[in-house]
């Protein structure tokens, strides 16, 4: 089993006597989580609300496992995909009150969970497997030819062990069934979305739109649909933990005319290939890697940070009369700005848009970085630096360092 990063943060919460909510979509290995740290206790009760039987008896006598954990006295009480019956919850929140319990709780949507237990819980965020999961059990973590199998097919742990086997068909089934029953089924019937065609196109296009500036006037045109009805549908996808909010940095003080529109991107390419009908390897021009290719270098920077419980956020930042860089890293109140490139060698093209950004920013800005697909870190000019694709988290053993 692959040892996941987050595991250890979510050990010292138990180990603290404090409860935690594991939020994560669905297939990322919420599961397979629980189920290791429960190793680590002696006397564990567990609820899976996958059940129905369970989940049924549950929802017409909610206090009935309230009851049980009180006769058991269990140690660390596990409750898996808590968003099935979300009034659970008052009964979770009576116990954690009352300080005799301590619950790991699992969720892959916080549509019904936000607001539930606040203050009462830590909360955690498990994605897909990041690249150092990933290069504990891969064969290679190096070649061009690895990366992009990555660029196709994604990261969802089960998909990732398939495709290291070189079982491409039993992946993209996998994949294919992950859009058709967990996207346009699930989320459709637990949000209650009533135009069934609307939100399967919406679907697709949004999987095609991923990464891109997006005009929600546009695909509401598009789809014949309102531009609340989009917004909305966006929304949905958001708290499912479908995509992920990418916003412009904005500075104040800046006079420029920036983007202040956000981007959405999937949070795994293998589902957003499905999803626009794109799950392929052959075929694929260079432009559409590197389109590939820079939104799953900010992708993994997220699940970088997240598997360390950093706070750390992203961005894009845009300038109406041109300039444009792909991601600005707030780390340690400093702004990393990073430009992403889907080619071995490095143009002054590829960083003119970096030295106005570390210009314009000087008081916020030290180093900016390029990721591509050269074979080591170079130093470009004094503040520039280009990073390999199997490296890019070396970018902040490098800020450290200043």
């Amino acid at each position: 089993m692959v040892k996941r990063n987050l595991e250890k943060y979510l050990i010292d919460t138990l180990n603290n006597k404090k409860s935690f909510f594991l939020f994560g979509p669905r297939q990322t290995g919420k599961t397979t989580l629980l189920n290791s740290i429960k190793k680590k206790f002696r006397n564990v009760s567990e609820y899976s609300f996958l059940d129905t039987s369970l989940r049924q008896k549950v929802e017409r006598e909610p206090y009935i496992i309230r009851e049980e954990i009180k006769f058991k006295k269990p140690e660390l009480v596990i409750l898996d995909e808590v968003q099935k019956v979300p009034d659970i919850l008052d009964e979770v929140q009576l116990m954690i009150d009352n300080k005799n319990t301590i619950f790991a709780i699992s969720g892959s949507s916080m549509r019904k969970l936000k607001n539930l237990l606040a203050g009462r819980v830590l909360c955690f965020h498990l994605d897909c497997f990041n690249l150092q999961e990933k290069c504990s059990f891969f064969s290679s973590c190096r070649s061009t030819e690895v990366l992009k199998t990555i660029l196709t097919y994604g990261d969802l742990p089960e998909i990732s062990i398939l495709t290291n086997d070189n079982k491409y068909k039993q992946a993209e089934d996998i994949l294919k069934s992950y859009v058709e029953t967990f996207l346009e089924e699930e989320i459709r019937k637990e949000s209650m979305v009533r135009k069934i065609g609307s939100f399967n196109s919406f679907l697709s296009l949004s999987a095609e739109m991923s990464g891109k500036l997006v005009s929600l006037r546009g695909l509401s045109q598009d789809i014949g649909v309102s531009y609340h009805t989009i917004s909305s549908y966006y929304k949905i996808l958001a708290e499912c933990m479908i995509i992920e909010e990418i916003k412009p940095l904005l500075p104040k003080s800046s006079r420029r005319r920036l983007s202040k529109s956000s981007k959405y991107i999937y949070f795994d390419l293998g589902v957003k290939n499905a999803a626009s009908e794109t799950l392929t390897y052959s075929g694929v021009n260079n432009a559409e890697w590197g389109v590939r290719f820079e939104q799953w270098v900010i992708l993994e920077m997220i699940r970088y940070f997240r598997s360390r419980n950093s706070k750390v956020k992203v961005y894009y930042w845009r300038d109406h009369n041109g300039p444009e860089v792909d991601l600005v890293i707030d780390y340690n109140n400093i702004w990393i700005p990073v430009e992403i490139k889907f080619s071995n060698t490095v143009k002054k093209s590829h960083y003119r848009h970096l030295q106005f950004f570390l210009n314009e920013y000087k008081h916020k800005t030290e180093k900016a970085f390029i990721i591509n697909l050269s074979d080591q870190s170079r130093q470009i000019t004094e503040n520039i630096i280009s990073v390999p694709w199997f490296m890019l988290t070396d970018i902040f053993k490098i800020i450290n360092k200043l």
